[in-house]
């Protein structure tokens, strides 16, 4: 069991390291998405960056990278402490990929992906929460943020145990650290 337990993590944390903008930037347009843009590695810079179907296109693998590693954990028949570790991992993955010098994405994506498959009723509440604050608002970050608060209010409405709403509340403040991080990154590149 102690086995299973640690594939599912390091598979759910190659899995994740997968660079999907990276890959679909070069292939669509020959160009390294890290340099382009923002230069985040992730659905929302590919979509402006290099175009819409390119976008959309790493936006589902990424959202398949976080579901694809849930669901592998519960194949692996490991408690649930593993199954949650095992979303966790993609996001780090995405977030510091082994194959790109563990500079990636947010992770946005894919943490998409792992509470679509833990919390499936909720999510979709909370989608659409992102989806009518980015039309009022037209602010991709807002309208996150916005989204992942509805989704712990309706986590905590529906019952959802203190372990996963904790496992929310911690996971999502590393979208703002990779931000912190690219922005520290940028600006000692730029000085």
């Amino acid at each position: 069991m102690i086995i299973q337990a640690w594939e599912a993590l390091l598979g759910a944390y190659l899995l994740g390291s997968v660079p999907s903008a990276y890959v679909v930037a070069r292939f669509v347009a020959g160009v390294d998405i890290r340099q382009v843009g923002d230069g985040n590695m992730g659905a929302k810079n590919t979509f402006e960056s290099v175009g819409k179907l390119a976008g959309v296109a790493v936006g589902v693998a990424d959202i398949g990278k976080g579901a694809l590693a849930v669901a592998m954990a519960r194949y692996f028949s490991v408690s649930e402490e593993v199954v949650l570790l095992a979303g966790a991992c993609a996001v780090l993955g995405h977030d510091f990929p082994l194959f790109l010098g563990f500079r990636g994405g947010q992770g946005m994506a894919v943490m998409v992906g792992v509470f679509s498959v833990l919390f499936p009723q909720q999510m979709v509440l909370a989608l659409c929460a992102l989806a009518i604050a980015l039309v009022i608002t037209r602010n991709w970050d807002l309208s996150c943020a916005a989204g992942f608060v509805i989704l712990v209010i309706l986590m905590w409405l529906a019952g959802q145990s203190p372990k996963r709403l904790l496992y929310v509340v911690v996971l999502l403040p590393t979208l703002g650290l990779r931000k912190l991080m690219q922005a520290w990154q940028a600006h000692h590149v730029a000085a």
